[in-house]
């Protein structure tokens, strides 16, 4: 399958959608559990969609990875079925319900459980990358939400993914490396509310997705997958993406501020200070890889630039990700403040 208009892909593409699909629809654990099956086997050929040695051997780490979790996800849903005779959430048992949010952790690649997701990550093509990074862990975020039941497991878990992925971006020289550890560092502010209020992580998530299209779309054309690259000719325009870089670190007033702001605004209101602090350390580590990113663009001489190159097609998210203090944030403010008056009003 060494052509990517391979006209399977779009099969492959359609069973990871609806798999995917299966597990959200889904309030049955066996039904998700078999929604996450079909997803994989829809997103394994994708990954050899170049025919490379290297791109064999990723899929092969995937696969077996994402098979343990997933035999250590029917085992535990089996054993709360014969506890509770029932296979709807019904987590009677911490250690049920452990073995099942670890399991649904490793699947996402948080930290401590992390080890396979940098690996297989500087072996993939740019557009199999994104995918992993966004489209495969919204299944799992969403199943995590309802075991609501281990809230201090589940914030441990946060606070070690936003740190690790923080600290291990810094000695990387890889681009890939580096956006695998700040989608592990993202997911921990992604699970901090996951159990407390979804609504939040599910924003979170959608603003990151909302960034990342356009900056690996970018860096898929015009770098190539070193550090160092970034400093050389190019035909990228610079000021975008410099503008997503840091949206990515979290700085006003973009896009990535505001969605972390509100996370931080509702963690101080509910008196969870020491996570709150731990969340802005990881942000504050992560920001000196993200700003020597943006550094090596910057001090390029103006005579390199070039700006001819075609990025209408991503306008709409750019001018989203820059305007987004003053229309997306004031507008997520008003509905769920109004929503939250009309759906809770006695």
């Amino acid at each position: 399958m060494n052509n990517k208009f391979f006209p399977s892909n779009f099969l492959f593409i359609m069973i990871m959608f609806m798999g995917t699909m299966l597990s959200l629809s889904s309030s049955h654990w066996v039904t998700m559990w078999m929604g996450l099956e079909l997803n994989l086997m829809g997103f394994l050929p994708l990954m050899n969609i170049k025919g490379k040695m290297l791109e064999a051997e990723a899929s092969m780490k995937y696969f077996i990875i994402q098979s343990m979790s997933s035999s250590l996800l029917i085992m535990s849903t089996i054993i709360m079925y014969n506890m509770n005779l029932s296979w709807y959430s019904m987590f009677n048992n911490n250690m049920i319900s452990n073995m099942i949010l670890l399991s649904l952790i490793l699947k996402l690649g948080g930290a401590p459980l992390h080890f396979w997701l940098p690996s297989i990550a500087k072996q993939m093509p740019w557009m199999i990358l994104f995918l992993m990074l966004t489209w495969q862990k919204l299944a799992p975020l969403v199943m995590i939400s309802l075991t609501n039941s281990n809230l201090s497991l589940i914030l441990l878990m946060s606070i070690l993914s936003t740190l690790i992925g923080s600290i291990m971006m810094l000695n990387q020289t890889n681009i890939q490396l580096i956006m695998a550890y700040s989608s592990i560092s993202h997911l921990g502010w992604m699970l901090s509310m996951i159990s407390i209020n979804s609504t939040l992580s599910l924003i979170y998530f959608t603003n990151y997705v909302i960034i990342s299209i356009p900056l690996i779309m970018i860096l898929s054309m015009s770098v190539g997958n070193h550090l160092f690259m970034l400093t050389n000719m190019n035909k990228m325009n610079n000021l975008i993406i410099i503008s997503l870089i840091l949206s990515l670190a979290g700085l006003p007033p973009l896009l990535g501020f505001m969605s972390k702001l509100i996370i931080l605004i509702s963690l101080i209101k509910m008196k969870m200070i020491m996570l709150t602090m731990f969340l802005f350390l990881g942000t504050l580590i992560s920001l000196f890889t993200y700003l020597n990113m943006s550094l090596m663009l910057m001090i390029k001489s103006y005579m390199t630039f070039e700006k001819n190159m075609n990025q209408y097609t991503y306008m709409p998210l750019i001018s989203m990700n820059m305007l987004s203090s003053f229309i997306i944030y004031p507008l997520i403010i008003l509905i769920t403040k109004y929503a939250m008056t009309i759906l809770y009003k006695p």
